[in-house]
C-alpha cells in the first residue's frame, strides 16, 4: 500500500490547482465535567468542548473502562446517560471527545463514590449536580490520540486533499518515501551464519535485520551442483530476527554446502552466500585392551576399535615417573602396539589413545605389567609365498615367502621336494644374524611343476624358538608355444614325426 501512498502523492504534485496543506489541529479541549445521578442505578455525565466533537464516556467497576459513545462530532454540549449501574459500587470513568479530523480530547480519570448513587437522591425529580471532581484517580495531560479505529485509504487521500502548505507537502512527501524504503530495502542477514556441527546433525544460526522466516538448503559436497541443493529444511517459530534451525538426518564426517534464506512479511527476501561446515565423525570405541606378551626390555599390546582409527600408546615408568608415547597414523579397527626399551623388572602404567579421521579421540582405562625375563617364543603369523616363471632357454622359477613375528627374531627357512618324505631336506642359511618382525626370503632354484614342503625356525633376542607348522607350495608349469603343441600332437597320433623332429 505504501507504494501506491508514494506515486499517489507524486501525482497529486504533479497537478496544479490542488492545494496541499493543513494547520495543524489541536484536538477538542474539555472543560466542566459534571455527575447527576438519574436513579440507583443510572448516572448522566456531562461536559463542554471549546470545539464541535462527539461525545464518548470510557466507565467500568475497574479503571480498564467500557465506553459509550455518541459517533457524531456536532456538538460542543454534552450529555451521556450511564444506564444499568449496580447500586452501592464505585464507578471509574472519562470523558472522550473527538473532533471531524479524528484529534482526540481525554479528560481526567475521575471515580463515582458508593454514597453518591443512592434511593435519597431519587424521586422528587430534584438533583444535585456535581461541580467538581469527587476524586481524580489519574491527572491526564489531554493529548492528540489516534482513534483506535483503523483509518482507510479513503480518509487519507481527503486528508491530503485538504493540504494547502507545499512544506508541509514536501515533509509528508520526505516521510512517505522513507517509509517506502523501509519497506523495499533487501532484507540483510548480517554477517555470516553460525553453525555447531555434530555427527549426524547441526544447529544454524543467523541474524536479520527484520523479522521474516527461516530456511536453510543444503547438500553434502559430494552431490553439491553450485547453487543448487538438494534438501532444505524450514523453522517453526514464525517471524523472528534471531534465527535458529537444526538440521538432522545428515552423514558423519562429511562435508556439506549450505546457505540460509529469510522472507519478510512482505515478500522481501534476504539470502545468504554459500558456506560449508563438515559434521563430526563417528566417536571410536577402544575394546579389548590387553597385553599380549612382556619381555625383559618390551611389551605387546593389542587392541580393537569399532571404527578406523590411528593408534597411540602413552606409558610410564612408575618408579621413575618418566613418560614416553608411540604411535601409528595409519587407519585400522585391529591394532598391536611393541613398546620397547623398558627396563627389566619394573612396573609400567599405559593408555591407548584411539583418533578417528575427524580427529575425535578417545583414550582407553589404564593397564599395567611389570618387565620380566622374556620366557616366550616368538609367534609366527601371516606366511605367504608366491612363485614367478620366467621363459626362456633356461626356464627359471622365483619363489618369494613372506611372514611376520611377534617381536623381532632371527628366522631360518627349510625346504624339501614332495611331501611324502624320502628327499633330504634343504635349509637356507643366512649370512648375518638379523632380528626383525618382518621376513622375506627368495627361493630361485626351484623347479617348474613341482611341489615343494617347507617350514620356519625363529629365534628372539633372548633365546626363545619356535617352529611353524609345514606349508606345502606348487611351483607353475613352463608354457609351451603353439609349435611344440603340434608337434605334440601329431606324435601321439603319427609316430613318424617323432624320427622328423630329431
Amino acid at each position: 500500500m505504501r507504494r501506491y501512498l508514494l506515486v499517489f502523492f507524486l501525482l497529486l504534485m504533479s497537478i496544479s490547482g490542488i492545494s496541499f496543506a493543513q494547520n495543524v489541529v489541536q484536538p477538542p479541549k474539555i472543560s466542566n465535567v459534571q455527575v447527576e445521578p438519574v436513579s440507583n442505578t443510572e448516572v448522566r455525565i456531562t461536559w463542554e468542548t471549546d470545539k464541535e466533537a462527539d461525545s464518548l464516556v470510557n466507565y467500568g467497576l475497574q479503571p480498564n473502562y467500557g465506553i459509550v459513545r455518541i459517533p457524531t462530532a456536532d456538538r460542543r454540549q454534552h450529555e451521556i446517560t450511564l444506564t444499568n449501574l449496580e447500586p452501592g459500587r464505585d464507578y471509574y470513568f472519562r470523558v472522550v471527545s473527538s473532533d471531524r479530523e479524528g484529534n482526540q480530547g481525554i479528560s481526567a480519570d475521575y471515580r463515582i463514590s458508593s454514597e453518591q448513587i443512592s434511593e435519597d437522591t431519587v424521586g422528587d425529580g430534584q438533583h444535585d449536580t456535581v461541580s467538581e471532581p469527587i476524586e481524580v484517580i489519574t491527572e491526564i495531560t489531554p493529548v492528540p490520540i489516534q482513534t483506535t479505529e483503523r483509518v482507510t485509504t479513503e480518509e487519507i487521500i481527503e486528508h491530503v486533499q485538504e493540504i494547502t502548505d507545499v512544506q508541509q507537502l514536501q515533509e509528508i512527501l520526505d516521510t512517505v518515501i522513507q517509509a517506502i524504503q523501509g519497506v523495499t530495502d533487501d532484507l540483510t542477514i548480517i554477517g555470516p551464519p553460525t553453525v555447531i556441527p555434530e555427527t549426524t546433525t547441526a544447529l544454524v544460526s543467523w541474524t536479520t535485520d527484520r523479522a521474516s522466516d527461516s530456511t536453510v538448503f543444503f547438500s553434502p559436497a559430494y552431490r553439491y551442483v553450485p547453487n543448487e541443493y538438494i534438501f532444505s529444511q524450514s523453522g517453526t517459530d514464525g517471524m523472528t530476527n534471531e534465527h535458529e534451525i537444526e538440521l538432522i538426518g545428515l552423514e558423519p564426517f562429511t562435508e556439506y554446502h549450505f546457505k540460509v534464506r529469510s522472507t519478510d512479511a512482505l515478500g522481501v527476501v534476504g539470502e545468504s552466500m554459500d558456506f560449508t561446515f563438515t559434521t563430526k565423525g563417528i566417536q571410536p570405541e577402544i575394546r579389548n585392551l590387553r597385553v599380549l606378551k612382556v619381555e625383559e626390555n618390551s611389551a605387546t599390546l593389542a587392541w580393537d576399535t569399532t571404527v578406523p582409527a590411528q593408534a597411540l600408546v602413552e606409558y610410564q615408568d612408575l618408579t621413575t615417573g618418566v613418560r614416553n608415547s608411540i604411535g601409528r597414523p595409519s587407519l585400522a579397527t585391529t591394532h598391536q602396539m611393541r613398546i620397547s626399551d623398558l627396563t627389566l623388572g619394573t612396573r609400567y602404567v599405559a593408555f591407548v589413545i584411539a583418533e578417528n579421521a575427524s580427529g575425535d579421540r578417545v583414550r582407553s582405562q589404564p593397564i599395567t605389567f611389570i618387565t620380566t625375563r622374556d620366557v616366550d617364543p616368538p609367534i609366527i603369523s601371516n606366511v605367504t609365498n608366491e612363485s614367478t616363471l620366467f621363459p626362456g632357454d633356461g626356464t627359471r622359477i622365483q619363489t618369494i615367502v613372506e611372514w611376520r613375528t611377534d617381536e623381532p627374531a632371527f628366522c631360518i627357512m627349510t625346504y624339501q621336494e614332495g611331501v611324502a618324505g624320502g628327499v633330504e631336506p634343504v635349509t637356507i642359511e643366512n649370512e648375518e644374524r638379523n632380528y626383525t618382525e618382518r621376513h622375506v626370503e627368495v627361493i630361485v632354484n626351484f623347479a617348474p611343476a613341482t611341489v615343494y614342503q617347507f617350514w620356519l625356525e625363529c629365534e628372539d633376542e633372548a633365546g626363545n624358538s619356535a617352529r611353524s607348522e609345514d606349508f606345502v607350495l606348487f611351483t607353475p608349469i613352463q608354457e609351451r608355444n603353439i609349435i611344440d603343441l603340434i608337434i605334440e600332437n601329431f606324435e601321439s597320433t603319427f609316430g613318424w614325426v617323432r624320427n622328423i623332429t630329431r
